[in-house]
């Protein structure tokens, strides 16, 4: 009566009872004689050897070698088994794995095409607004801070007032309050300004002309006099100037329509069903653009 009080019977008896139904199950399992052997081959074993000699900075010992080659055996057969066994299915991260694998597969083959360069000037002209270098702009703020102030922005006009009638260049630096951000910012883009200040400031700091101080211009902080020190358009440089991000941006554009393409063909051969609550949450264009009939 003490062994069925055992765990470790427990545990054998329901691994067994486990296993028979699984076998009870999938009946039709593939008979051995008609798998695939594991091979191993140069290849592989090339790989291995690079592998530990990237991660060592030594090439393996023949044992090493042995035991390398030993571990990749194992792990291909049980991958194999678990596959036969059906382990894969609804697995997130197995799923995702195998997907990331073939979408590299996929890009890594875009990339053997090598552009002509009529190509990559058709690219260049047909994207032009890509490869512009944007406006630049060089300013001084002060700024009031509504936390500290009944009426930063009243505070901020009576300033206005006083650096137009003062001559004192230095008066600037006495007004206003502390920000983190510096007083002065030197030959910046949109983008930054916008990183540092919030979009609405950086696109009402660039269409200001220099030479004068600004009404205030509202931030995310606060309110700010602004004045422009240097400004400076947008160009478009000429395409010898830009190849190399014009084939980077149309390499990119080839891996997107590799990508679309293949897609679109496993779509067409496995074919896509939604269920009809998944169409209600979604909406009728998602559900055209994702689903396919079998």
């Amino acid at each position: 009566m003490n062994l069925l009080r055992e765990p470790l019977l427990h545990f054998v008896v329901g691994g067994a009872l486990l296993f028979a139904g699984y076998a009870w199950l999938d009946r039709e399992q593939t008979d051995a004689s008609d798998l695939e052997p594991v091979r191993i081959g140069e290849g592989e074993v090339r790989w291995l050897k690079e592998t530990w000699a990237n991660q060592w900075l030594r090439a393996p010992s023949t044992q090493e070698l042995q035991e390398l080659v030993a571990d990749l055996v194992s792990e291909e057969l049980l991958a194999r088994e678990a596959r036969e066994m059906g382990l894969d299915r609804n697995d997130t991260v197995v799923r995702r794995r195998l997907a990331q694998k073939l979408k590299f597969i996929v890009e890594d083959t875009s990339r053997l095409v090598e552009p002509k360069e009529a190509e990559l000037r058709q690219f260049y002209e047909a994207n032009a607004a890509r490869f512009q270098k944007g406006a630049r702009v060089s300013f001084t703020q002060i700024f009031f801070n509504p936390a500290l102030r009944n009426d930063a922005s009243s505070d901020a006009k009576a300033a206005l007032v006083e650096l137009k009638s003062a001559r004192d260049t230095e008066l600037a630096a006495m007004l206003g309050d502390r920000l983190l951000l510096d007083a002065e910012v030197r030959d910046a883009d949109e983008q930054a300004v916008s990183g540092m200040f919030g979009p609405d400031f950086a696109r009402a700091v660039f269409a200001l002309k220099p030479g004068m101080w600004s009404e205030p211009v509202k931030s995310g902080y606060g309110f700010h006099l602004v004045s422009i020190a240097d400004s400076s358009a947008g160009k478009q440089p000429p395409f010898e100037e830009v190849r190399d991000k014009v084939l980077q941006e149309w390499r990119r554009e080839k891996e997107k329509g590799a990508d679309r393409d293949y897609i679109a063909r496993l779509r067409e051969k496995y074919g896509v069903v939604l269920d009809d609550s998944v169409k209600e949450l979604l909406g009728a264009d998602r559900v055209a653009d994702m689903a396919a009939a079998p």
